[in-house]
């Protein structure tokens, strides 16, 4: 969830960056809002600052998750209501209705509004669709961006400010409504997109509401305070978060929302000195990996190990008061009050420590991960193809992928929505989501680099035209990490023009560390598929396995089928010929034939196993080690 964060102390007129210790490096975008209200966007270094509004009487926004949009709340036709606003200032700002409470889709098409109770509903581009009158006072998008969650206030009949609501979902296509029941306090989606999730204001419990078939389902008998603390799934949609109020209000509870069973880490570091606990200090990570929570005062923020339940101290015996989280959690917005100065909002790297200081702000909000529940789904549905077999032990061979992720990240990319994508590095190689509102369905909605290619010629791919320098990698391509007989990437560069071997010759080409070619390579493998497009031809044994079938999980069962769909999809053409090389494997000397693609490196080693003789290389691992160093 992107905190909107309101800083009160009076602020000089205009932003403006101070640094201390070292700056930090950009990781995403945040917006906010200057002394005259007027909004600004930049890198969460302080970097690249962009005014997008002059007008001022802005007092808050939301992002799209696609980070290219801004729903700012603010003047509407000489009223307060809810405008659009481009990162691009291009795209100027669009007023939509006047109205607070504005709310955008997961998939970023579509954002909603309330207006004394009436939710209007509006595309992208501020595109009038529908109003639907339901006495609306909170709306929250369902993960498929088909329903419209929304409560509306019914009595606070012992007046403490946790009011007694009335839950119901709207058809954001239709624009019908539907009842589901009584409630208090935030409600959230399911991942599955079809169940909301409430705390029931006539016995307590945590309950599920399926409003595809009507079912009720209750989830937890223990005491959540959704009004007070957190009530929130992860970016996956399959675990709920909140805190038992029974215990105490520290005990953090998660719900996982198949099997429904429970687990709870008891007793943490959570306080502040008020009723409402903020939302930013009880927060999990895009891959809910990690929990963070925060006490004051002083501030401590506590990484929670959400498998082992060890806990690391983050931040400790702190003066500043937490604002929020980065969405990776890497960093936070602390806020300080000096005496007789501006406020300073301060971001921190939570790993190195380093801090960038934003003055004269108002509001800060991070510009959200495009690390989502439908893309951690299709990543997944990808590796199942090929991999799960193997994991299962149903089917005896080499990785495609690589037995888990080893690396979650968004990266840039000019041509992906908010110029950064969503990649996950396995140790064969690196998915990727470029274009998150394209078709599922399709075999290429998920991509893997031309890692190879970029760590041959060194230039690293950020769009689709642009790249940067960086040198070609030094790594061996085949063998152990610290053979030094058999090429690196760099050692290819010299062979990428060569000329491709006649179809049907015997490969007996050599090529060492230095790039010396030979031709007393061992053979017994033979040229056979020329490839046109790059000029190269496939060994046969490499051909035989892109062409090899086996077991492949096609969503519900092993079945048998062919391992490469499309022949290229994982590996890309050849860019290299196919060359016998000496390369360490396993502390042994080996004959090693080695041929590169665009996006793997295969090798085949007659020595090994059935079912390991040809091997995809580690690239994944190769290129985040060039990329990110270590």
């Amino acid at each position: 969830m992107l905190a909107l964060i309101v800083i009160l102390s009076a602020l000089p007129l205009a932003p403006s960056l101070a640094v201390t210790a070292a700056s930090i490096q950009p990781s995403g975008l945040v917006a906010y809002l200057d002394r005259g209200n007027n909004l600004w966007v930049s890198q969460d270094s302080g970097a690249g600052a962009v005014q997008l509004t002059t007008a001022g009487g802005y007092t808050g926004f939301v992002w799209s998750p696609d980070g290219t949009r801004l729903a700012a709340v603010g003047p509407v036709s000489g009223g307060a209501g809810v405008s659009l606003v481009g990162t691009d200032p291009s795209f100027g700002v669009r007023e939509l209705h006047t109205g607070t409470a504005p709310a955008w889709s997961p998939d970023s098409r579509r954002v909603a509004i309330i207006d004394g109770g009436t939710v209007h509903i509006y595309d992208r581009e501020g595109g009038y669709q529908r109003s639907v009158g339901v006495g609306a006072d909170a709306i929250q998008w369902s993960p498929d961006g088909r329903r419209i969650g929304f409560t509306r206030w019914l009595s606070d009949p012992y007046g403490t400010g946790c009011a007694i609501r009335d839950l119901g979902w709207i058809d954001a296509d239709t624009g019908a409504s539907h009842g589901v029941a009584r409630t208090f306090g935030k409600f959230a989606w399911a991942g599955d997109g079809a169940r909301l999730l409430y705390v029931s204001a006539d016995d307590g419990t945590v309950r599920a509401f399926d409003t595809r078939s009507g079912s009720g389902q209750r989830l937890s008998s223990r005491s959540a305070n959704p009004c007070g603390g957190p009530f929130f799934t992860s970016n996956d949609g399959r675990t709920l978060f909140f805190l038992d109020y029974g215990a105490g209000g520290r005990d953090l509870v998660a719900v996982n929302l198949s099997s429904l069973q429970e687990r709870v880490y008891r007793n943490l570091p959570i306080g502040y000195p008020a009723r409402t606990l903020p939302d930013s200090y009880v927060s999990v990570d895009p891959l809910a990996r990690f929990a963070y929570v925060v006490q004051t005062y002083p501030t401590t923020i506590t990484r929670v190990d959400l498998q082992s339940g060890a806990l690391q101290q983050m931040l400790f015996n702190d003066y500043r008061m937490v604002l929020g989280f980065s969405p990776d959690r890497d960093r936070v917005a602390l806020l300080a009050t000096p005496y007789g100065e501006p406020s300073v909002t301060y971001i921190r790297d939570l790993t190195t420590g380093e801090e960038t200081a934003f003055t004269n702000v108002g509001w800060l909000a991070w510009q959200g991960t495009p690390i989502t529940a439908s893309t951690v789904d299709a990543w997944t549905r990808v590796w199942d193809r090929e991999d799960r077999p193997v994991a299962a032990l149903a089917a005896h061979r080499t990785w495609i992928w690589g037995p888990a992720p080893f690396a979650t990240r968004q990266e840039p990319y000019l041509e992906a929505p908010g110029g950064r994508r969503a990649v996950q590095y396995y140790d064969k190689s690196r998915m990727e989501v470029t274009h998150p509102d394209g078709d599922q369905s399709s075999r290429w909605y998920v991509t893997n680099g031309l890692l190879v290619k970029e760590l041959i010629t060194g230039q690293m791919q950020v769009g689709d035209a642009s790249f940067v320098e960086r040198g070609p990698a030094h790594v061996p391509v085949a063998g152990d990490p610290d053979d030094t007989l058999g090429p690196t990437y760099a050692t290819l560069q010299g062979v990428l023009s060569a000329p491709p071997t006649p179809a049907g010759t015997e490969i007996r080409a050599t090529i060492d560390r230095h790039g010396n070619v030979g031709s007393d390579g061992p053979g017994g493998v033979f040229a056979q598929e020329y490839i046109p497009d790059t000029n190269h031809t496939i060994a046969d044994v490499f051909w035989a396995y892109l062409n090899s079938r086996g077991l492949v999980w096609d969503g519900a069962n092993f079945v048998d089928g062919k391992l490469f769909e499309p022949t290229f999809f994982a590996t890309g053409f050849p860019i290299t010929e196919p060359y016998w090389t000496k390369a360490k494997v396993g502390g042994e000397v080996k004959d090693v034939l080695v041929q590169c693609f665009e996006r793997r490196c295969l090798t085949y080693t007659p020595s090994n196993p059935e079912g390991w003789k040809v091997e995809m290389g580690n690239v994944g691992r190769h290129y985040y080690a060039w990329r990110y160093g270590g």
